[in-house]
């Protein structure tokens, strides 16, 4: 059996399962991969092997199974890095006179693999360094892996034509609509631009003209205009409708949707506290579900009493700077209730196990294998409020119906706007409350002193305007009927074998 897949856990475990209930080595199932077509989990037999089959050879790595026992187990992880040295191996070596031989021109497969990995690393731009963007990572790894775009794989690019991408992007166009043709395209001509200018004689593009400069994407149909224009005047109308006491009102219905929910769809600690978490501060998604437990200070050492401080890296946020944000009790509190709820869950279900994240996602292995420690998936707190709209099959009706419409990134105007009318907050206080990208920072100063707590991170400015927020939303919620939130999880008897003893660990 010959499959093409992105090989990944669910693979993996198939694989394994096989090898267990194989009664003779005579079927041969292989899995190639997607992202590394040359990369191939094989398993024959009782044997579950990683090879690389490249320009008419075959060469096992490791094996994928027998973790503690086999020396030459290669995780997931492991095999992809082997894998992409021996591809280049053969690669350099196949010829009749090797050292004469040419390097190929790559193929879109091969930059598409070469791109995401500098993606990884930091770069230099005007005159400083820029880290890693893991929802630029993220964007383009969704945009590479669309059907359309993968076909691309086997050109090479001093083959590969305007017409061989505009074709692809129209179909992605048609498969999923015009802004992932946007990025898609966008994404294609920033990494055949980085092929061009960062490895010109490997890429084979050296001394090519930049023919995708011109390119465009797709108009939107009719149809997607129409939508747009309703989507922007939903926005601008909401904006204007929806305030703080709608704000408190929904947080109502959010801990009524929550307590309803059991079994299997229990909503999460992380989704639970971490729509709190948005509401009270007006983070971005992303920085919410990526704040670490070490960047969460139960002390603010120079700031008010009984309040907490939490940290993000200049890589975690959009303006690409240190983040400080100053947490009232009360904020401090959804932070430490989602840790207590995690804790709890986790340890009722899988024993005694950590986590780094704030807003750590009860799944036990994410999007990469070989990490165990996966935080709430940003998209995971849309996914909840249409889920309380009704939209996901796990409830009959619309728990908003009766608020104005709502978006998770609407809570910043909502707060921008209350705060902009509240007296004694600074303006730059609700700026930076907001992590808004425009004002640059300095990040050589030490951030432990007391001058890039005051003049950098404006965190007295922060505190006034945090106060002033976080006061009117409980005053909002507690006018609606509600009652802060508070750790629900409670312990419960373990259903985990103690292997040795063949007993129910309690």
């Amino acid at each position: 059996m010959q499959t093409r897949i992105q090989i990944g856990p669910d693979v993996l475990r198939l694989a394994a399962s096989s090898a267990a209930e194989a009664a003779s080595s005579v079927e041969i199932n292989d899995w190639n991969d997607t992202s590394q077509p040359y990369l191939t989990l094989r398993q024959r037999g009782r044997k579950v092997s990683w090879m690389v089959r490249a320009f008419g050879r075959s060469q096992r790595i490791g094996s994928a199974i027998g973790q503690y026992k086999d020396p030459e187990y290669l995780g997931l992880r492991e095999a992809r890095e082997k894998a992409r040295g021996v591809y280049h191996e053969i690669d350099r070596t196949r010829g009749s006179d090797p050292a004469q031989a040419p390097a190929p021109a790559w193929t879109w497969g091969d930059l598409d693999r070469e791109y995401q990995e500098s993606l990884k690393q930091p770069r230099w731009s005007a005159g400083r360094v820029k880290p890693p963007s893991k929802g630029t990572m993220d964007d383009v790894r969704l945009s590479f892996v669309k059907p359309p775009v993968m076909a691309l794989g086997p050109k090479t690019l001093v083959g590969l034509t305007s017409l061989d991408v505009t074709r692809a992007v129209a179909q992605v166009h048609t498969d999923n609509g015009h802004r992932a043709a946007c990025k898609t395209l966008a994404y294609i001509k920033s990494a055949l631009t980085w092929a061009l200018s960062k490895r010109g004689e490997k890429s084979g593009l050296h001394g090519t003209m930049p023919w995708w400069a011109a390119m465009r994407p797709p108009d939107p149909s009719g149809n997607e205009i129409i939508e747009m224009q309703a989507r922007k005047k939903t926005l601008a109308l909401a904006k204007v409708a929806f305030g703080v006491d709608h704000l408190g009102a929904l947080l109502v219905e959010h801990e009524a949707f929550c307590a309803g929910r059991k079994a299997e769809e229990k909503i999460s600690p992380g989704v639970r506290w971490g729509l709190w978490w948005v509401a009270f501060t007006g983070n971005r998604r992303f920085s919410t579900v990526a704040l670490e437990r070490s960047r969460l200070h139960q002390t603010d050492e120079f700031g008010r009493e009984g309040w907490g401080r939490s940290t993000w890296p200049p890589e975690m946020m959009k303006g690409r700077h240190e983040f400080w944000l100053p947490l009232p009790p009360a904020v401090l509190s959804v932070a430490n209730g989602s840790i207590a709820d995690w804790t709890q869950l986790v340890r009722n279900q899988h024993g005694e196990i950590s986590s780094k994240w704030v807003f750590a996602s009860t799944r036990r292995c994410g999007r990469d294998p070989d990490n165990d420690d996966v935080a709430v998936y940003p998209n995971s707190l849309n996914a909840h409020l249409r889920a309380m709209r009704g939209l996901k099959g796990i409830s009959e009706i619309n728990r908003l119906k009766d608020l104005p419409w709502f978006s998770l990134h609407l809570v910043r105007s909502v707060a921008g706007n209350f705060l902009d009318n509240a007296p004694g907050v600074p303006k730059s206080g609700i700026s930076g409350m907001l992590a808004h990208a425009d004002e640059e920072t300095d990040d050589r100063l030490a951030p432990t002193t007391k001058a890039f707590y005051v003049n950098n991170q404006k965190m007295t400015e922060k505190s006034d305007a945090m106060a002033a927020w976080s006061e009117a939303l409980i005053r909002a919620f507690e006018k609606a009927g509600g009652k802060l939130p508070e750790p629900r999880e409670t312990f419960r008897r373990s259903k985990l074998k103690n292997p040795a003893l063949g007993m129910i660990v309690q």
